[in-house]
């Protein structure tokens, strides 16, 4: 399964834009697990952008932005933690069949 990021706006010409940023099947479970404690608490999530240079060296951007999740399906969305859950107990299972071979 692919989880994606999808941010959305419209241009001038009312024309929609987006960019979809993949996450990582590992931090599927995290992200599902922010988003439901950000619906379930209906608090408002801030976005941040932060510049990291070669030398390691951190830097917060000066964008910065306020919003809150609103659930248009929410047995889509136990659904999906649900799968999630699933596969992090398949992959577990199998780690530790490896380990003890």
């Amino acid at each position: 399964m692919k989880l994606r990021l999808i941010l959305k706006t419209t241009s001038k010409k009312d024309k929609e834009v987006s960019i979809k940023f993949n996450i990582a099947p590992s931090k599927h479970s995290g992200f599902i697990n922010f988003i439901n404690m950000a619906l379930n608490q209906n608090k408002p999530v801030i976005i941040t952008f932060e510049k990291i240079s070669k030398s390691g060296e951190r830097q917060e951007s000066k964008l910065v932005g306020t919003f809150k999740f609103e659930g248009k399906d929410d047995p889509g969305l136990k659904q999906l933690e649900e799968e999630i859950d699933e596969k992090e107990k398949k992959r577990k299972k199998q780690h530790q069949k490896r380990v003890q071979t």
